[in-house]
């Protein structure tokens, strides 16, 4: 049986290793964190390893992480000159993550994405023929997390420094585009405080955005973010009304196409309940910030409501209306984009004359477990003067046990002012 110290020495040099393919302010953190006594050994007195047996009450000190999907995606948009594409693609993340000790815990993993053929697809600007529809899952290999962290007993207080995931709220303004192959990850130092079970304050420094395009990324525009950013977001529970939110986020994000991305956000979101309906609502102000060459003003406005149908059925309907100042659309660079206003992606980036979403979805369970959701939209400009088109979704998963579920999910948008677009995909995914 391997001591503690054996272990301990293993999973350093592991973490020391990913730590070679960062950038450097990446392998100065890993130094400090590691050197800092993060994976001290439990040492008596007389310097020997105390003896552990593991078991149940005792697990092994490093445990592996494992998360694998398979991928078929097609996608079509109807643009004279462009074809459709079909990408074939498995995505691997392989981790090791050590259990708290003293309050103190390390995870490191690698992330790596392959494709059947690079020429059946266009992987946004980093590879695949310039005539075919964009699938932005590309060839990528690439350290996705490491970070160390500390948490008192009670949880009240959390420090977590490294390369992490974040995701706030909904993911309106930061998450980890989880549907894309390459998740977006930040390099920061992020505390979190929980004074009370109904009080919770975030706060995280952010001084790298490794976004989705993945290791060969090359285009300017596709590049990672890098700038001083700040995302603060408070929230007070159990109130009367529900859930209160309050957020800045100020994003200073500079890539080598330069600061356009760049804002400052301030909002407000409350989360409640009416007897078995369910309510969200949320209202935003953004500015341009930092080096950002824009000159732009705008608001972020969001209701919706949830209720049961009967019938083993429930509804939700919504609008959200992103608005528009000075030719700039109101930006959430950061957000898990696919989440809102559509799988057909029609409006990753939001236009110039802004958006408004009208939209309602239908869930129920289908025979066999199978969870199937229709949506439906109805896209306009910022004033309601015209039409960007409609467009329907279907979304249908299955959990299969042991870690296994599939999904299948198909996204029509047909345009009045922009182009029809059609994706359908096909995707297993297994989680250890």
């Amino acid at each position: 049986m391997e001591s503690p110290a054996a272990l301990n020495l293993v999973a350093w040099h592991v973490l020391r290793s990913l730590g070679g393919q960062t950038n450097s302010s990446m392998k100065k953190l890993n130094i400090i964190l590691l050197l800092g006594g993060l994976l001290t050994p439990a040492i008596n007195f007389a310097g020997e390893p105390e003896p552990v047996i593991l078991d149940d009450a005792n697990p092994a000190f490093v445990t592996p992480t494992l998360d694998l999907r398979a991928r078929y995606e097609y996608g079509d948009v109807d643009v004279p000159g462009v074809i459709s594409s079909h990408n074939l693609s498995l995505r691997g993340r392989v981790g090791l993550k050590t259990q708290e000790f003293n309050g103190f815990q390390v995870f490191g993993e690698y992330e790596g994405t392959t494709v059947a053929d690079r020429d059946w697809y266009r992987a946004a600007s980093v590879h695949g023929p310039a005539n075919r529809t964009i699938i932005a899952d590309p060839e990528s290999h690439e350290v996705n997390q490491l970070w160390a962290s500390y948490k008192t007993p009670d949880g009240a207080f959390m420090l977590k420094a490294g390369r992490q995931a974040i995701a706030l709220d909904g993911q309106r303004y930061v998450g980890g585009v989880a549907w894309r192959q390459n998740m977006q990850t930040f390099d920061a130092a992020t505390l979190i405080l929980k004074p009370s079970s109904d009080v919770e304050f975030f706060y995280s420094y952010v001084n790298q955005v490794n976004r989705i395009f993945g290791s060969d990324v090359f285009a300017p525009i596709h590049t990672d973010f890098e700038g001083n950013s700040h995302l603060i977001n408070a929230k007070i529970k159990n109130t009367p009304a529900g859930t209160l939110t309050a957020y800045a986020y100020l994003l200073d994000l500079t890539n080598d196409f330069g600061s356009a991305a760049s804002n400052n956000t301030f909002g407000l979101s409350l989360d409640g309940g009416l007897g078995d309906m369910t309510y969200h609502l949320e209202f935003a102000y953004q500015t341009d910030a930092f080096d950002s060459p824009l000159d732009y003003a705008t608001t972020y406005t969001h209701a919706s409501l949830s209720s049961p149908l009967g019938g083993g059925f429930k509804g939700t309907v919504g609008v959200e209306h992103l608005g528009s100042d000075n030719g700039q659309g109101f930006r959430t660079p950061l957000a898990t984009l696919h989440k809102f206003n559509g799988f057909a992606d029609v409006f990753l980036n939001t236009p110039g004359t802004g958006l408004t979403d009208f939209y309602a979805s239908v869930g129920t369970k289908l025979p066999g477990g199978v969870a199937a959701t229709v949506f439906y939209h109805h896209f306009q400009d910022a004033d309601l003067d015209f039409s960007y088109g409609d467009e329907i979704d279907l979304v249908l998963a299955k959990d299969l046990g042991n870690g296994l579920s599939v999904l299948g999910k198909g996204s029509w948008f047909f345009g009045d002012t922009l182009p029809d677009v059609t994706r359908i995909s096909l995707e297993m995914n297994y989680k250890y």
